[in-house]
């Protein structure tokens, strides 16, 4: 009887140890499946967003992504026309994709929309800062009273002498570490420098301040610059010993802090951060005006802050003009502006302004 109940037992107990065995088997592989799943729909989602140009995609998975990528494009907005391209149509994009060859990547502009670029201000309890309002009357509206006709060249130069230029109230010494509140993001392909649209602030994107940037800033005598937790600088510029950066951030950072590293051969060491060193910091917007992308007209503007109280230090506007060419030929980067910086006709450098407004510690 005993060796009866002690088989039983044995049984018993390594049914119940296959059964967990399964179990976790069957968790395992459903686990693994799932994170497959996972990665492959990130991998497609990519695609999609990439605009479908990849020559790995059969047919039909082409014909599939274009068909995807034309349905999520939402209608044009009147309300927010210059959030979308000149000729934006998602039903003239899919069937540009249908008709011209693998890949054509002309049908994009008819896709074009804004890049939302946010602004990430560090101390939300301080009061916001104040832009300056725009003039009363408006340019426009002086120049159809005192002309029959106002050509978009006169609008530009009206702009210029009224508007443009460096408004400095204060200046900083000594300055270690800067901010930039709104990283701008690099829009240099062709189908965003012809449309007069899309681009928020083709005005400030001529310049060699981007999210690029932060090594520029170090080699002109900053100890720091500071960002918001985004896509760190190019990868391919960095030390392997720093390229932890992409990995994900901990959850109490909120910045990015960059700096010379001479361990490194003086490449740019880049850190995680809870709070910013930096007390000043940067930050630019499009402005509108009557009747200015209708013209090929675009103006912007540069902010420097004092981030314990958001005061303006010092405001840079100018304006760009893409001339007389027709259509969409003309670039913004190659068109007019105003003001221009020391004698260098079509640059627009807001490091040059920052660096004269907050003068670094060392150079």
């Amino acid at each position: 009887m005993k060796q009866l109940k002690f088989k039983f037992l044995s049984f018993s107990c390594g049914v119940l140890a296959a059964t967990v065995l399964a179990f976790v088997g069957f968790a395992s592989g459903a686990e693994t499946s799932n994170a497959a799943d996972t990665k492959a729909a990130q991998a497609w989602r990519k695609i999609v967003d990439d605009g479908c140009n990849s020559y790995a995609l059969s047919l039909g998975q082409y014909t599939e992504c274009i068909e995807q990528r034309a349905r999520e494009l939402p209608p044009l907005d009147p309300a927010k026309r210059e959030h979308f391209g000149e000729l934006y149509d998602p039903a003239r994009y899919l069937q540009c994709k249908k008709d011209g060859y693998r890949n054509d990547m002309g049908c994009d502009r008819y896709a074009l929309r804004r890049i939302e670029q946010p602004e990430y201000w560090p101390y939300p309890d301080v009061p916001p800062m104040k832009w300056p309002e725009a003039p009363t009357p408006s340019v426009y509206e002086k120049l159809k009273k005192k002309y029959l006709v106002v050509t978009d060249k006169d609008y530009f130069e009206a702009l210029c002498k009224a508007e443009a230029g460096e408004f400095i109230y204060r200046t900083v010494e000594n300055v270690e570490a800067i901010y930039q509140i709104r990283p701008r993001v690099a829009e240099d392909d062709n189908k965003r420098q012809e449309d007069r649209y899309v681009m928020e602030d083709p005005f400030g994107a001529r310049s060699t301040e981007t999210h690029y940037s932060p090594p520029g800033y170090l080699e002109r005598g900053y100890v720091y610059v500071e960002t918001p937790i985004r896509m760190p600088w190019r990868v391919q510029r960095m030390s392997p010993a720093v390229q932890s950066i992409f990995a994900n951030p901990p959850t109490d950072s909120k910045f990015i802090r960059y700096m010379f590293s001479s361990e490194y051969q003086y490449r740019t060491m880049p850190e995680y951060a809870r709070d910013l060193k930096s007390r000043y910091g940067y930050i630019w917007r499009a402005i509108g005006r009557e009747n200015d992308r209708e013209s090929q007209i675009a103006g912007g503007e540069i902010a420097v802050i004092d981030l314990t109280s958001n005061k303006v230090l010092a405001i840079k506007r100018g304006f760009l003009w893409k001339g007389n060419a027709s259509g969409n030929r003309s670039r913004w980067d190659t068109a007019s502006v105003c003001p221009q910086d020391r004698g260098k006709p079509g640059i627009s450098d807001v490091r040059d302004f920052v660096l004269r407004v907050l003068k670094p510690v060392s150079k």
